[in-house]
């Protein structure tokens, strides 16, 4: 049911995978209207059904709209979000329903592809941690219709789309080094570049004072470079200095 871009992180590099999924995603995703499922999904059982679905788009493209900008959303019971220390689908396979609290998410984009009633198809570009078969449900509980997500295939992660990828098929017959994507094509942060001394105290785990910048914001993260582009690893300002959150390698004198 799910398709589409996965970011496969390697060796020393799986440290990246957190500031990897952080990144801003794409998707194509086909709703289906007047058919609720307990999963949010067409895998999921049927616990509700309408006749009153739309027939034209005319008749909701205003709703959609209304899901643009940054929205609350309540994580479906089949997700791995904890609460009270359980995994929510844990919880779901015994039958319990609980409270979760919502998460802000923003939505950046959504453009609709088509409308074959009863099913809609749209490009969402949105945050981390969107669920987009929640966004499904909530657009059908406000069309007053319900519904639920049919199909999806992610298009980007970041800067990667599928034109960069391969299939599993292709990668399970020949593994070329051309496969393999440059670790700064894939991170989707600014760059920070640092003189040979600098790099010593910062792999040693170090906080630098010594940075020019015009500004120091304390929630961005940067890929730290040494003068040739070789990437040394992630770092952040703290209210000590600039402080390494992973490294990756250390430029060979």
């Amino acid at each position: 049911m799910a398709t589409g871009v996965l970011i496969l992180c390697l060796g020393k590099y799986t440290r990246l995978s957190q500031f990897v999924t952080a990144s801003d995603k794409k998707y194509r995703a086909e709703i289906t209207l007047g058919v609720e499922t307990d999963t949010q999904d067409r895998e999921g059982q049927v616990i509700a059904q309408s006749g009153n679905v739309p027939s034209r788009l005319d008749d909701f493209t205003d709703v959609v709209s209304t899901f643009l900008g940054k929205i609350e959303q309540v994580p479906p019971m089949h997700s791995a979000v904890r609460v009270g220390g359980k995994r929510l689908y844990e919880l779901a396979r015994k039958g319990e329903v609980v409270e979760r609290p919502s998460r802000k998410v923003e939505i950046f984009g959504l453009d609709i592809i088509q409308y074959q009633s009863p099913v809609l198809t749209l490009d969402v570009w949105c945050s981390k941690g969107t669920y987009i078969r929640t966004l499904a449900a909530d657009l059908g509980q406000r069309l007053g219709c319900g519904s639920h997500l049919s199909q999806l295939q992610r298009l980007a992660v970041g800067q990667i789309e599928l034109s960069d990828c391969h299939t599993l098929d292709a990668l399970a017959k020949v593994f070329p080094m051309e496969s393999f994507l440059n670790a700064n094509q894939v991170l989707d942060l600014p760059p920070q570049i640092l003189s040979t001394l600098q790099i010593q105290r910062f792999v040693n785990g170090n906080a630098l004072t010594d940075i020019d910048t015009e500004s120091k914001n304390f929630e961005q993260a940067f890929c730290v470079f040494d003068s040739d582009d070789h990437l040394i690893g992630i770092g952040r300002w703290h209210t000590d200095g600039f402080r390494p959150e992973c490294v990756i390698a250390q430029r060979e004198s």
